[in-house]
């Protein structure tokens, strides 16, 4: 046992090592004040000082949306090169929040002068008795300047620099100001730089909307952004959120209801946003920049590079076109490769409303994105269309030239064209057929007929000069070869020279619902720049491709494919009119269906990067996407008709004639040539098929007599009154069906 002596006597060395030390550290701490002092003095003389106005920060591009219900333009997305950074004025904040943050970070921040002594010295007491550099000593204003500086190095001179522009800093500006600046840069994990994208990416709100338990969870993260980022570590967020809470209480900031209630909240994060390493700019976002960039250069002469860094640094605001419900429900089906077959396939969408020419949603590829601005194969990556092409190119132009109805006949069969013979997706060849029945089962023979009287050349303008395709080739040199898009091959099948993108073929058909007009596709409306200025307004041309007669008759065939017996049957949807044309290559290599509904027009292809045969198909994966996409979008849409087509009957017209079929309307192997077409009232045919080879029964003369003479009666009242109900007893007297016109 030791003896009582040595245990004072090595309790008193114990008490004098202490003292020493403790004499020691308070005299380094003066020596260091000193010098501090010091060095101070010379540098006011030597040192530049901070310029924070001069200070170039980038701020985030920000896209906006239309929210459908309230009429507001809400954030889409933020696009930046380095720092996602929106800026939020000190007057936008609320008080909670900054509390949240002078609580937290510097209790005793509108007291001191840019340096807190007692934390200071309380920084330097641990670095020389534990060696901890480490140790919070900052204040926000010398937090502000770091962030400013981008120099964070733990050096002694560079933390005497930082103290002596803190003290710079705040005699040139207010607390506010300095309060304002340091939200606004500090990191916040998430490639967030600042409470506004925070916000934004954390909770998807604004900061002036931002609750008290928010506001503690956001500026939480700021002192080790990974560890209580909310997204990778919820757990450590929450506690340090607590932390907040509790200092904002016990500096009176809050009550200790308001405590309890903020700290009870439950924290509903917007996990979409949640930057994995893996979640890129959307296509439709691609496309936004892209076409951004192409107006800042064309109109604003700027050059690719600076449009680019403008767009991601400059803080513009992009008021886009996007229905984020359309392009979310697109984007579950184009995110899953299992709903394309997976082995590599890939397919393009976009959906466009055809009234505005606003495009609501793209995607370019199947599966995750890589990257940004990566290939989208929408806007791209131009196909040849197949059949698909066949309405733009030939039946419309036609019917707008005059050349073809609905009713017109021609005769599936057997055609040469010097050395080129087309043929029939289907074997063989049947017939007499009715326009309107060629589009139904996607004939061949029936519009390169069409194509070969109304001309290429006048097709040919038709897509390029009304309808906006821009990839065709009117003479090109290739390999000392002369190509051209002007021949019945490629203008009546779709075997272009260079195809069509997904985007202008969607654009093209909108053409049809929209009464014959034709609009620019376009993916935003306005941009504006950092202070509110418009820069750009989208200017969005009008063409007047065809009549509404045309566009309506056009409806209607397409509505006809989309009905039992037609290439497009699985694309109908319940309880609203669709319809659309299915395209395969002669080669197989690519598959396309485009639709139409009186609400959206979308196109879809599908194929391969690199083209192969895909003849083992044993229906249209293109059809089934659209058919996937669309039933989501039009969930709950009401019942609604194509622009033009009320007071439609249903008319048994004679494929061999086009005039009205009678129950003797037959051919040579006795099979009926009847065909129900559907007709605008005005529209249907007054004449009865009296073919040669069509003998009427004796008993039936008598018959045929009455419904001339109702005929005529309707046609003599036609120009004062349309009356579907007469037409439609009319067509009872012939056919023996009850006819009526469908509701719009």
């Amino acid at each position: 046992m030791m003896p009582a002596k040595k245990k004072r006597r090595k309790k008193k060395k114990g008490i004098m090592k202490s003292t020493l030390k403790l004499g020691c550290t308070v005299m380094f701490m003066l020596l260091a004040l000193f010098m501090i002092y010091v060095v101070m003095v010379i540098a006011s003389a030597s040192m530049t000082p901070l310029d924070v106005d001069s200070y170039k920060m980038n701020y985030s591009g920000q896209i906006y949306y239309k929210n459908a219900k309230t009429g507001d333009y809400e954030n889409l997305d933020n696009v930046y090169s380095k720092e996602n950074r929106v800026w939020v004025p000190i007057t936008e904040m609320p008080e909670h929040l900054k509390d949240a943050a002078v609580a937290i970070e510097d209790e005793r921040f509108y007291q001191h002068n840019g340096v807190d002594l007692k934390r200071t010295f309380g920084a330097i007491f641990h670095y020389v008795i534990d060696k901890d550099s480490a140790y919070g000593g900052s204040t926000i204003t010398q937090q502000l300047v770091k962030n400013v500086t981008g120099q964070k190095d733990r050096s002694v001179s560079r933390k005497i620099k930082e103290i002596w522009n803190s003290f710079r800093l705040e005699r040139k500006m207010s607390k506010d100001q300095i309060l304002e600046l340091y939200l606004n840069t500090m990191y916040l994990s998430q490639g967030c730089n600042g409470v506004g994208s925070a916000a934004q990416v954390y909770f998807d709100k604004k900061v002036e909307d931002l609750t008290i338990a928010e506001a503690a969870s956001i500026v939480g993260i700021t002192q080790y952004p990974t560890r209580y980022d909310p997204f990778l570590n919820p757990e450590n967020n929450k506690k340090k959120q607590e932390l907040v809470l509790g200092k904002m209480l016990e500096h009176n900031y809050i009550s200790e209801a308001m405590y309890d209630e903020a700290k009870n909240e439950k924290l509903v994060f917007s996990k979409h946003n949640m930057n994995d390493g893996t979640n890129f700019n959307s296509y439709f976002v691609d496309q936004v920049i892209r076409d951004v960039a192409k107006d800042l250069v064309k109109e604003k002469g700027y050059t690719e590079e600076e449009a680019m860094q403008y767009i991601h640094t400059g803080g513009i605001k992009i008021y886009s076109t996007i229905n984020p419900d359309i392009q979310k429900k697109m984007d579950a089906v184009y995110n899953n490769p299992e709903n394309f077959g997976g082995k590599g396939a890939q397919s393009s969408m976009v959906i466009m409303d055809p009234y505005t020419g606003e495009v609501k949603g793209i995607s370019g590829g199947v599966g995750k994105k890589k990257g940004d601005l990566v290939l989208n194969r929408a806007t791209q990556s131009p196909r040849q269309p197949g059949s698909s092409i066949k309405p733009i190119s030939v039946y419309a132009p036609a019917i707008e030239a005059g050349l073809i109805s609905p009713m017109t006949v021609y005769s599936d069969k057997a055609v040469t064209y010097g050395s080129w013979s087309p043929v029939n997706y289907y074997s063989g060849f049947r017939g007499p057929m009715t326009v309107q029945y060629a589009v139904q089962i996607s004939a061949n023979t029936v519009p390169v007929q069409i194509l070969e009287k109304l001309g290429v050349e006048k097709s040919f303008s038709f897509l390029k000069d009304k309808l906006g395709i821009t990839t065709l080739v009117s003479s090109k040199n290739v390999n000392g070869n002369i190509v051209s898009d002007k021949n019945l091959p490629a203008l009546a099948l779709g075997g272009l020279t260079n195809g069509i993108t997904t985007y202008e073929m969607t654009a093209a058909y909108c053409a049809f619902v929209n009464r014959g007009v034709y609009i620019t596709p376009h993916t935003y409306t306005e941009v504006r720049d950092i202070d509110g200025n418009i820069i750009l307004k989208k200017a969005v041309k009008k063409t007047y491709a065809m009549t509404e007669k045309t566009a309506s008759s056009m409806c209607q065939l397409l509505h006809s494919v989309t009905k039992s017996g037609g290439t497009g049957v699985a694309a109908a949807l319940p309880n609203v009119q669709v319809g659309g044309k299915t395209g395969t290559t002669d080669d197989n290599k690519d598959r396309w269906f485009v639709g139409i509904t009186p609400y959206y027009v979308g196109a879809v292809w599908y194929g391969f990067d690199e083209p192969k045969d895909m003849g083992y198909l044993t229906s249209n994966p293109a059809l089934a996407a659209w058919k996937k996409v669309m039933l989501e979008v039009h969930e709950g849409l009401a019942y609604k008709a194509f622009p033009g087509t009320s007071n439609i009957i249903n008319v048994n017209v004679c494929k061999e004639t086009g005039k009205i079929a009678t129950p003797s309307c037959v051919d040579k192997d006795g099979n009926p040539t009847g065909e129900i077409l559907e007709i605008p009232y005005k529209d249907a045919p007054y004449v009865i098929c009296e073919a040669e080879n069509h003998v009427y029964p004796p008993e039936e003369e008598t018959i045929i007599e009455k419904v001339e003479g109702v005929i005529e009666g309707i046609k003599e009242k036609v120009d004062d009154l349309l009356n579907p109900d007469a037409v439609g007893e009319a067509v009872e007297e012939i056919t023996g069906d009850s006819q009526t016109p469908s509701e719009e």
